[in-house]
């Protein structure tokens, strides 16, 4: 019998009707359904599933890739509020889309995710994040500082608010807010950004999807961890952590008819221009204009 756990937004009424309406329908097809925790963190997750569903925004659909990771079943994103980069379906539509993951005829995207790790000076287990990794300052009105390393070359030392590393599929997330790149999922890459630098040298590096990042917290103040914005993981100074890209790679349910990335990220940020204009062709008043 399949089984499927369902993550939604607790808070938001809209999520919790279509969870609701949705594992009502997936049960009276014979499935079971188990609701998970918001942060991911149920012990139902232990069990085996053989899909995640997420119901809300791209909050949301983290939470449950989280949970997904652990079990290594697909997750499928029902889109409820604001359009988001990582909910594929409307609620109405979402229950044909169950139903071929479960009978494995679904298209299935795998996307590169991340795992930190401490070297030295703090101890907590392993974080897995799909958007990014990403060690702030702890104190609001300070710096922190953080020394960098990519596979053990010493890069620089970013006086900052923080520093990312954001997978392809989180550069449309907090890194772009940073000033990070927009990186097709498509293109296995690390982005490490920094976070509002006070220095002159405040840019990013596109980085081989292989290579292991190395953070230490240099200097007076203290650090915080955190990997898709779930809980902060205190970071004192002197401590060192390991960022490279995960073995388990988080598997994303695709609509057949989904929209390219591109497609995506005018629709998302409302980039300029009219749907269907063919770039390089001249105005009919500018033909033939001079100078």
């Amino acid at each position: 019998m399949s089984r499927v756990g369902v993550v939604m937004h607790p808070k938001r009424q809209a999520a919790i009707e279509a969870a609701g309406e949705l594992r009502e329908a997936i049960e009276r097809e014979g499935g079971t359904t188990v609701l998970l925790s918001d942060d991911g963190d149920s012990p139902e997750v232990g069990e085996a599933l053989d899909l995640v569903v997420s119901v809300g925004g791209d909050g949301t659909f983290l939470r449950a890739a989280y949970a997904a990771s652990h079990i290594g079943c697909p997750v499928l994103g029902v889109k409820v509020g604001r359009m988001g980069f990582l909910t594929e379906v409307e609620p109405a539509d979402a229950l044909p889309l169950v139903r071929s993951v479960l009978d494995g005829r679904a298209r299935v995207e795998e996307r590169l995710a991340l795992t930190v790790e401490p070297v030295s000076g703090a101890d907590f287990p392993p974080q897995w994040g799909l958007n990014e990794v990403m060690v702030e300052k702890h104190a609001r009105h300070r710096l922190v500082r953080l020394a960098v390393q990519v596979d053990g070359v010493y890069v620089t030392t970013f006086s900052a608010d923080g520093v990312i590393v954001a997978t392809p599929t989180g550069s449309t997330a907090y890194s772009f807010s940073a000033r990070g790149p927009i990186v097709s999922p498509g293109v296995d890459s690390l982005v490490l950004t920094p976070i509002a630098a006070h220095m002159v040298f405040d840019r990013s590096f596109v980085l081989n999807a292989a290579s292991q990042v190395q953070l230490e917290v240099m200097g007076d103040e203290s650090g915080v961890l955190s990997a898709d914005g779930r809980r902060s993981i205190e970071l004192p100074v002197g401590s060192v952590v390991r960022i490279r890209a995960s073995g388990r790679a988080a598997r994303l349910v695709r609509r057949d008819d989904a929209p390219e990335f591109l497609s995506l990220v005018r629709e998302k940020f409302g980039l300029p221009g009219a749907e269907g204009e063919r770039p390089g062709e001249p105005d009919a008043d500018d033909v033939g204009a001079g100078p």
